[in-house]
């Protein structure tokens, strides 16, 4: 019962972590009945999880949650993990009288090696800060995605970042904003855009805002998780999780990605 009392950023590290000790069961923060599941490559339901460790090479897995953070009923967590190979997911969990009752995901192959500007997918600041301005950062993140990433108004880059500041954790990307663009314009001269449509989901703690939206990757049905820190209104740090939609008749589930 003593995992129970848990705040729930704490609870979502638990769960993730009890992966690679193969103790989900026994850690009690999964509803035994009613339990959610959106990763379309996963059967609803607790027994479904377990499942999951009779596949894995579990000589081989490991997890490290590197962030954790909540928002009211959620708990979610960025982490370095090795499954079925090297892999970097956001998790998420809502919970309900203390246990999980409801996941989402979002995994991508790690590369293990650094972008441009030496920086990998989850190094860089992991605290959260500044929890007065949660609304406020949630509301410019969710904006930035909405009026510059879906809508495409490139001008209204000044209201988003300082100068060409940024801190890249994008694999395929270096620092700044103008690197940022120049590599998404080249993936639309190259006709392999990544395209935002819909933004599904806003979760935040303080100055760190994660933004679920749906949308094509190089011409792939995808699932894009971004992770912004932000600092004076502005936002300077920024990872990602892609991840391929499957077609419906691909899914263990029909609860939807989101």
């Amino acid at each position: 019962m003593e995992l129970l009392t848990l705040s729930n950023r704490d609870k979502a590290e638990a769960i993730q972590n009890s992966i690679e000790t193969a103790t989900l069961e026994e850690t009690g923060l999964i509803h035994p009945v009613s339990y959610k599941q959106h990763n379309p490559h996963v059967a609803t339901g607790l027994q479904a999880i377990l499942g999951l460790h009779e596949q894995m090479p579990m000589e081989k897995v490991y997890t490290n949650v590197v962030r954790k953070f909540q928002d009211g009923d959620i708990g979610f967590v960025h982490v370095d993990y090795y499954l079925f190979g090297p892999t970097v997911a956001f998790d998420i969990h809502r919970f309900e009288e203390g246990v999980s009752v409801e996941h989402w995901d979002n995994l991508q192959a790690n590369p293990l090696k650094r972008n441009k500007s030496g920086r990998t997918m989850t190094d860089g600041k992991t605290k959260a800060t500044d929890h007065h301005k949660t609304a406020s950062n949630k509301a410019l993140a969710r904006n930035f995605v909405q009026e510059v990433l879906i809508e495409g108004n490139a001008e209204r880059l000044s209201a988003y970042f300082k100068g060409d500041e940024l801190i890249q954790h994008n694999p395929h990307m270096g620092d700044g904003v103008s690197e940022f663009f120049r590599v998404l314009e080249q993936w639309k001269r190259e006709e392999r855009p990544q395209v935002y449509h819909t933004i599904h989901r806003v979760l935040g703690e303080g100055n760190f805002v994660l933004v679920l939206s749906e949308g094509y990757l190089h011409g792939l049905h995808s699932a894009f998780y971004d992770l912004y820190r932000i600092e004076n209104d502005r936002i300077v740090e920024h990872w990602d999780v892609v991840e391929e939609i499957p077609p419906m008749d691909k899914r263990k589930n029909d609860n939807g990605k989101f």
